[in-house]
């Protein structure tokens, strides 16, 4: 799967990219260190992206070793204007869903 992403918000907690798959499509992302909670999405994502249309998935990153496989797995089944939010157990696991997504040197941005 063809991916790129330009980081398009940072925060000191978090992040959000607008990823474009296949050439086609576009979805989102929103990176935070967080809990593994539902309630904390609400906090992490605007209203407008809730109302925009598309279904936003949740992931949770317990460690960096999973961000492979979880990114891969929620890219598959995303559809144009989906959003997914990874609640990342720490910095190493937001650093690794980055790199996941070529977002190497987040700090450049």
């Amino acid at each position: 799967m063809q991916i790129q992403s330009q980081i398009i918000e940072q925060t000191d907690s978090a992040y959000v990219l607008e990823i474009t798959l296949e050439e086609e499509h576009k979805v989102w992302a929103y990176l935070a260190v967080s809990e593994p909670d539902l309630d904390a999405v609400a906090t992490i994502v605007p209203p407008e992206q809730f109302e925009a249309g598309g279904d936003v998935h949740v992931m949770a990153i317990a460690q960096a070793t999973d961000a492979p496989q979880e990114v891969e797995a929620v890219l598959f089944s995303m559809n144009p204007n989906d959003t997914v939010v990874f609640l990342c157990a720490d910095t190493a696991s937001v650093q690794a869903v980055l790199n996941e997504f070529g977002q190497t040197d987040p700090d450049s941005h």
